[in-house]
C-alpha cells in the first residue's frame, strides 16, 4: 500500500475455537532469521473458516480456494480469533506487474475503518518488483512503511509466488519464494497480538491469494 501520511512518523498462541527504530532503506545483508521448514502439520487453513469480514469499500470473493479482491481501499479480515506468535504462509499471484496489496498482521478489531489496521498493526507489502521503486518500502516483502525488503524475489506477473511471514515477539521475518528478503524488529513494539487481514487496493490491478494458512508458535 502506498500512502505517505503523518502517522508513519509514529515511532497471534493457543487456539480459541471452542469445539473446533524504524528504517525504510534496504541493507546489503540481513540479520539471522529463524529457519524455515516445508513441514505443514498444525497449520490452520484460514480461507476455509467462517468469520471473514469486509471493512471499508470493496469486497473479496473465494472461488475454488482462490481469494480475489474487488474495489477498495478496504480490509478483508479474519474475525474468528486473534493471533500472537505464528508462521503465516500463502501463495499470491500479481496479475499485472506492480499490482499492489498487503497482508496485515496483529491489528485490533478495525470496526468500520480499514485504516485501523494500517495505523495499529503491521503490513507486509506486495507491490513493486525489481529494480528499486521510488519508495523502497513499496517493494514486495517490505514491512510498510518501516523496513524495505532487500529484494522482491517475485516471479513474473501471472505466476504464483510463495509467501512466509514469521512473527515472534516484535521480530518479523519475511520469505518470498523460499528466500529471506526482510528481517525487522519493531523498536516501538507497536503490537504483539491481533487479527490478520488482506487488503483490497483499488489500483486497477489484481492480486489473488490461495493456500492462506497459519501455525501458532509458543511464546
Amino acid at each position: 500500500m502506498r500512502f505517505l501520511l503523518p502517522w508513519i512518523l509514529l515511532g497471534f498462541g493457543t487456539l480459541l475455537f471452542p469445539g473446533c527504530g524504524s528504517s525504510s532503506g534496504s541493507r546489503g545483508a540481513l540479520p539471522s532469521a529463524p529457519s524455515s521448514s516445508a513441514e505443514e502439520s498444525h497449520f490452520i487453513s484460514l480461507l476455509e473458516l467462517p468469520g471473514w469480514k469486509q471493512c471499508g469499500p470493496g469486497s473479496f470473493t473465494v472461488s475454488q480456494g482462490v481469494a480475489t479482491p474487488q474495489g477498495g481501499m478496504g480490509l478483508w479480515w479474519f474475525s474468528g480469533r486473534m493471533f500472537t506468535n505464528f508462521i503465516l504462509r500463502a501463495e499470491f499471484v500479481q496479475e499485472q506487474t506492480g499490482a499492489d496489496t498487503g497482508v496485515f498482521l496483529r491489528f485490533p478489531d478495525p470496526g468500520n475503518d480499514p485504516w485501523n489496521a494500517v495505523k495499529q498493526g503491521h503490513e507486509v507489502e506486495i507491490g513493486d518488483p525489481e529494480p528499486a521503486p521510488e519508495n523502497p518500502t513499496w517493494r514486495t516483502g517490505s514491512i510498510y512503511p518501516f523496513q524495505a525488503s532487500l529484494r522482491a524475489n517475485t516471479k513474473p506477473a501471472g505466476e504464483w509466488n510463495t509467501l512466509e511471514i514469521v512473527a515472534v515477539g516484535h521480530h518479523y521475518t519475511v520469505r518470498i519464494n523460499g528466500e529471506v528478503v526482510t528481517t525487522w524488529t519493531d523498536p516501538d513494539q507497536r503490537s504483539a497480538a491481533g487479527f490478520i487481514g488482506l487488503q483490497n487496493y483499488d489500483d486497477g490491478k489484481t492480486v489473488r491469494f490461495r493456500q492462506l494458512r497459519l501455525k501458532d508458535l509458543p511464546p
